[in-house]
């Protein structure tokens, strides 16, 4: 996965990979003219030594040619055959799900197709009170599920990596906590995200979660609350919402995609039922309620 990150120019601020499925938060920066050196560093970050060597010296070829003949159309033709990869979220997914099976296939002597369905993307608002909330959902994930009492034991999501040491995970959640003004060290920001994880997932009769006492413990050792608000999450809405941010945001992009909608739809943006939060909206008007602050009981 970093190493398609890397080669795809995306940035995966988060992730928790389930048994049976899985989340990612993906920043896709809009697509620019790459240098030479900025697609032969991609190249190198992504394929084996071995094979990159193999694809710099078709590079040298088509370079050459084009030089000698003032023809640059294959050397254009080699450049989009893997720019064109680039800055494309289908292309991520699909390319990390080939990867991922044919790996899982050739470890469990199996063959054939793993993925069941398509996958399914939200657009979210760039905005550090939206990508909190939908870092905060990722990142409880084994722990609503019971798999876990605390995240920093799921090796499998971006906290316990960025935990672990993983430098480009800490990039991830840096840039989520710089999104909402936070300032400081690793060590400082660290510290309030565990905080934020621990108040967010506080355990509910409803479904699993963080134990108070546990919660309390964490506090008392790491530090100031976090400003984030503190929420429960139900998948419905981040995974069937189409758009999540605020009502402008909601409205530009309905505005954008007019002709995806019927003629007797006059507005795009929708409250979320049963989530107690005035500034947050969806694209699609569900019936459940998807997030319930603490001391709301959430709908359905």
């Amino acid at each position: 996965m970093r190493r398609l990150e890397a080669f795809m120019g995306v940035r995966v601020l988060t992730y928790a990979i389930m048994s049976n499925h899985w989340h990612i938060l993906l920043e896709v920066p809009p697509m620019t003219e790459l240098s030479d050196d900025e697609l032969h560093r991609r190249i190198k970050a992504f394929y084996s030594k071995q094979r990159a060597n193999v694809i710099m010296q078709e590079y040298e070829r088509v370079t050459a040619y084009a030089q000698q003949t003032g023809n640059s159309a294959w050397l254009d033709e080699w450049r989009e055959k893997y720019t064109s990869r680039m800055g494309d979220l289908s292309i991520f997914v699909k390319e990390l799900k080939e990867r991922f099976s044919k790996w899982y296939n050739r470890k469990n002597n199996r063959k054939g197709t793993l993925w069941e369905e398509r996958f399914k993307s939200v657009l979210v608002e760039n905005s550090d009170h939206v990508i909190a909330t939908m870092a905060t959902y990722i990142e409880l994930n084994p722990v609503r599920a019971g798999l876990v009492e605390d995240p920093r034991d799921y090796r499998f999501c971006g906290y316990a990596e960025a935990v672990a040491g993983g430098a480009e995970a800490r990039k991830g959640i840096e840039q989520i906590l710089h999104m909402h003004g936070q300032q400081a060290s690793w060590r400082k920001l660290a510290a309030q995200y565990r905080i934020h994880l621990f108040c967010t997932g506080e355990e509910t009769s409803e479904r699993p979660g963080v134990n108070p006492e546990k919660m309390q413990q964490v506090i008392e050792a790491g530090g100031e609350l976090s400003t984030y608000e503190l929420m429960r999450c139900r998948v419905r809405y981040f995974n069937d919402g189409v758009a999540l941010g605020s009502k402008l945001f909601i409205e530009e992009v309905f505005e954008q995609h007019r002709s995806w909608f019927g003629e007797k739809r006059k507005s795009g943006a929708r409250k979320i039922r049963g989530s107690g939060l005035e500034d947050l909206f969806s694209m699609r008007d569900l019936r459940l309620g998807a997030i319930s602050p603490p001391g709301l009981a959430s709908l359905g």
